[in-house]
């Protein structure tokens, strides 16, 4: 009786130290999106031609969500959502641009971070295919948009100083 006690004591150690141990590994597996915390905030790129402000915040461990518009006087010209996931090892960014793509989402996955420019691609998007954040400087935001559009590369560059 007793080596039957000490058995079924030894096997509920064992499952309690694995269940810690995969709660550790869940608890440490958010690091990728740990990367992109500095996003958080109010952003804004105000020009005499127009006002574009983007707004981040943390939803959960493992997500960031945004919204992104510009106006043009008092029009609104362009407006987003993006939703900037881990999932597991992959860092997914889904983005629903208004009155584009029939407003369903696109998805880029993460395929660099290095030198602190961390690049999305989706190479099966016409435009754009590449999205790319960096953090130069404190309290700035350089983003641009790559891919073709009729045969030629494009590129546009998108500049933010936190609010």
């Amino acid at each position: 009786m007793k080596n039957i006690i000490i058995i079924l004591a030894f096997g509920v150690f064992v499952s309690c130290k694995n269940e810690g141990k995969q709660a550790i590994e869940l608890i440490n597996s958010y690091n990728e999106i740990e990367d992109l915390q500095w996003l958080i905030g109010h952003w804004t790129n105000i020009t005499e031609e127009e006002k574009s402000y983007e707004n981040w915040s943390k939803l959960n461990d493992s997500t960031l969500i945004a919204h992104s518009f510009t106006l043009v006087k008092n029009d609104t010209v362009f407006a987003e959502r993006v939703t900037l996931q881990q999932n597991k090892n992959e860092v997914l960014f889904t983005v629903v641009a208004y009155n584009q793509n029939d407003n369903l989402p696109v998805t880029f996955k993460l395929s660099s971070k290095e030198k602190g420019v961390f690049t999305f691609e989706n190479p099966e998007h016409d435009f754009p295919s590449r999205i790319s954040y960096s953090n130069p400087v404190k309290d700035s935001i350089h983003a641009w948009i790559e891919g073709t559009i009729k045969g030629e590369k494009q590129k546009v560059n998108f500049y933010f100083k936190r609010q």
